[in-house]
């Protein structure tokens, strides 16, 4: 069988590869949802979170799922990393598909999960030299850390309006907490976290809120009304990371309870973080026994370098070093490097 299947996807990668009408209308069609959802004012930045599935829109569920078809690999799809890299490196955005395994998230622990080795990859790109070291290990395959994914992204938004809107919202706090995924289910304590937030925002100067909803999050949340929400639509979105950019540029700092790609995202932007200690508690019953035992080892190291990362309190540098394991600041390629590492060669 994987004889047959390695000849099969060499037959494949031989043949030319023509854009996909279907995927360009897409990328469209997601790029007029997020440019609606950036212009508008009042600011008000929430994303649809539906899918564009052969030329309609439908509501998303809650699979991995993507619909989308430009990588042969359905979780390179997730939050538009594979269209981020082909900007970057200056390739066509629609087109022959690229020879790597694009890792997406951020796990913390050497137990997690990756996604197996296929037939027709060279191996993995990934952000850190931690989560490459353990992919290495233990598929055998190269993995390159590549740094944050948002160092590839490009903010939605002109600087100029960004500079202008900066102004209009004054010193803006962006809040990002723990959130469901998949069949994992998260919830916080939403008063909670808006009483620790008003307080953060009053001894930090603080004079705007842009609270960042996850598309599975209840939309109708007991925000303070001067509070912005705001939503990057659902992972097969690929301008999601796009819109977290533009939200970064806006925000002087960002705070969450959460362990999540986004702290590293607001340290590659410069942006202050802050520690919320607000509780936050995970259903794991649709799991299997061994899916569940996987993932609470996950949430305990997260948890653990979560007290590490609030130890560090405003000290920048000491917070860079915590995560530069895991995101690899000092990883970011440049255009022409990468453009060699998609074609498929190694660094």
């Amino acid at each position: 069988m994987s004889i047959r299947w390695s000849l099969r996807s060499l037959l494949r990668s031989s043949r030319p590869h023509w854009p996909d009408a279907n995927e360009w209308l897409a990328l469209e069609g997601y790029r007029g949802l997020v440019s609606q959802a950036f212009v508008a004012r009042p600011f008000n930045p929430a994303v649809a979170t539906s899918l564009w599935i052969q030329g309609q829109w439908q509501a998303p569920d809650q699979s991995l799922r993507s619909p989308s078809r430009r990588e042969r690999d359905n979780a390179s799809h997730h939050y538009g990393h594979d269209i981020q890299l082909k900007r970057h490196a200056g390739l066509p955005l629609v087109g022959r598909p690229l020879p790597w395994l694009l890792e997406h998230g951020l796990k913390v622990s050497r137990e997690a999960e990756f996604e197996p080795p296929t037939p027709w990859s060279q191996g993995y790109l990934c952000m850190g030299p931690r989560r490459a070291a353990w992919i290495a290990e233990r598929h055998q395959r190269p993995a390159i850390p590549i740094g944050p994914w948002i160092a590839y992204a490009r903010p939605v938004m002109a600087a100029e309006t960004i500079r202008e809107l900066r102004h209009e919202l004054g010193s803006t706090l962006l809040v990002v907490l723990a959130h469901s995924w998949g069949s994992v289910q998260r919830h916080n304590d939403c008063s909670g976290a808006i009483t620790a937030l008003q307080r953060l925002c009053q001894e930090q100067g603080y004079q705007r809120v842009i609270w960042l909803r996850h598309w599975q999050d209840p939309q109708s949340l007991p925000l303070p009304p001067d509070w912005i929400q705001a939503c990057n639509g659902h992972r097969s979105n690929p301008w999601f990371l796009d819109s977290m950019r533009t939200l970064l540029e806006l925000c002087d700092g960002l705070a969450s309870n959460s362990f999540g790609t986004h702290l590293g995202y607001a340290v590659a932007c410069n942006r202050r973080l802050h520690w919320l200690e607000v509780n936050s508690h995970q259903d794991l019953s649709s799991l299997s026994t061994e899916q569940q035992e996987r993932e609470q080892i996950e949430w305990s190291c997260r948890q653990e370098l979560g007290e590490t990362l609030k130890a560090c309190g405003d000290d920048q540098q000491a917070i860079r070093s915590l995560l530069e394991p895991f995101w690899g600041f000092s990883q970011v390629r440049t255009p022409e490097t990468m453009a060699r590492v998609l074609r498929g060669a190694l660094p």
